[in-house]
């Protein structure tokens, strides 16, 4: 009863404390939506003010050249040069964003509508009459409406600091009350649970002896799911490489068709020449048998097979090629440096175990430049053993999570990319099949006088009494 009296309280708590994060969420949206939205408009006056400036230079000088030409490109030029003045100011106007910019248009001492609208007069007036006094008044009231549109550049300029710099200021106290929020979390959640823990801490200990049985009889379900999880590893992979090989499919298939309809139309039009058939026919028979090697690379990879001899740089070859356009895609470099060593054991389980890492690889590099993402693969002979090491440049591992990466079910990844059973499976084959061991730790790999840190699966695998399990 006492105990569910404690966590009804702490329910309570804990749903005003997750309010109060909702809360903040939403605060911290809405300042960034107005932050979005001032500066929109702010950039948007600041360019035209800016712009005004120039065009009411450009105008005076427009009617100038008219006048001294009297060509009627530069009349019109000077008619669509104030129709563009006109424009930018009535949109000034419609969107004025505070009291004093309003001031500045509007009331004595600046009075910039006034002045503004009295230039577009001293305009039409010249289009109306191109005299010698009409053109002067231009550039003279030219000269004088500049400094009052610098004036109000600079207003709008300074206003939109300001706005920043409000905005910045509730950034702050968002961040405070999310501070405070989580800190009040801390004390009124996380302290209680602790001592709520240490309690049942000792409840658990005392009915530790009585679970033996229980413990055998999970030790046996582990290891049944352990060969659940290895199927569902090997049907995640399946479904991953089929859709590479989709994608792969598409561009031979598409030349395919591309070909045999440009035979059909050559041959309606009577313009097929047995050259033309034969080039066809190459091209077909080219992208076929492509089609062919793509499908056989596939069942070779999932059908069971005993064991076989092979090298490492053939496994590695084959992980890339059902992994190519994932890779293509990413624009990773792939650099190598493989030794010939001749292998007795389960090709297909060592396949797996390489496309599960390098997938891995793949993953953690798409947060990287498209022109910086880089994976080293080296395998080399020690004395008996193969030294196998794949590493990438990513972001590394944390050290929180370096003792974890290999238990199944736990990811990184959002559910929808990564199940947490590859990395799992991996440590499952190495160690079972291949009666080696596989760590992960992040390491440095200089390359070209450059050092790339980040995320290095290291395998090593005897060449005495290798596997025989299928």
């Amino acid at each position: 009863m006492e105990s569910l009296i404690n966590l009804k309280k702490l329910t309570i708590v804990y749903f005003i404390v997750f309010i109060s994060l909702i809360f903040w969420a939403f605060f911290a949206f809405s300042t960034m939506n107005q932050m979005i939205a001032s500066q929109k408009i702010y950039a948007k006056i600041i360019n035209i003010t800016g712009k005004q400036r120039m065009l009411s230079q450009r105008t005076a000088l427009m009617a100038k050249l008219s006048f001294e030409s009297g060509s009627s490109y530069h009349i019109d030029k000077t008619k669509e040069l104030l129709e563009k003045m006109r424009t930018d100011h009535n949109f000034i106007i419609s969107n004025i964003t505070s009291e004093k910019i309003k001031k500045i248009y509007f009331e004595e001492k600046y009075r910039l509508d006034f002045h503004v609208q009295t230039y577009f007069k001293l305009i039409e007036e010249f289009l109306n009459n191109k005299s010698k006094e009409n053109l002067l008044n231009i550039e003279k009231y030219s000269n004088e409406i500049l400094p009052k549109l610098d004036y109000a550049v600079v207003n709008f300029e300074k206003e939109s600091d300001e706005k920043i710099e409000s905005l910045k200021n509730q950034e702050l106290y968002i961040l405070l009350g999310t501070l405070l929020t989580i800190l009040l979390e801390a004390i009124l959640i996380v302290v209680p649970s602790i001592r709520y823990n240490k309690k049942k801490e000792q409840e658990l200990i005392d009915l530790n002896t009585s679970l033996k049985k229980q413990i055998e009889e999970e030790v046996n379900k582990n290891r049944r799911q352990n060969l659940v999880i290895a199927e569902h590893s090997k049907n995640l992979t399946m479904k991953e490489i089929l859709n590479n090989i989709a994608h792969q499919w598409r561009q031979p298939l598409s030349i395919i068709t591309t070909c045999v309809s440009g035979l059909r139309l050559k041959k309606d039009y009577n313009n097929l020449s047995d050259e033309d058939l034969q080039k066809s026919i190459d091209i077909v028979l080219e992208n076929s048998t492509y089609l062919s090697n793509t499908i056989e690379n596939f069942r070779s990879f999932f059908e069971e097979t005993s064991n076989t001899y092979y090298s490492f740089e053939t496994i590695i070859s084959k992980a890339k090629e059902l992994l190519s356009h994932k890779l293509d895609n990413s624009h990773i470099n792939i650099i190598e440096e493989i030794d010939d060593i001749s292998y007795y054991g389960n090709e297909t389980k060592i396949t797996q175990v390489f496309i599960h890492i390098l997938n891995n690889c793949i993953d953690v590099l798409k947060e990287k430049e498209a022109n910086n993402r880089y994976i080293f693969i080296n395998v080399k002979k020690y004395n008996d053993l193969v030294l196998i090491k794949i590493q990438d440049n990513g972001k590394g591992i944390s050290l929180a999570i370096e003792n974890k990466i290999f238990e199944p079910y736990f990811t990184t990844k959002h559910q929808s990319l990564g199940k947490g059973i590859d990395l799992y499976n991996c440590k499952q084959i190495i160690e079972t099949i291949f009666k080696g061991k596989i760590v992960a730790r992040n390491e440095v790999k200089s390359y070209k006088e450059k050092e790339f840190k980040g995320a290095c699966f290291t395998i090593t695998i005897p060449l005495k009494n290798q596997s025989v399990a299928s």
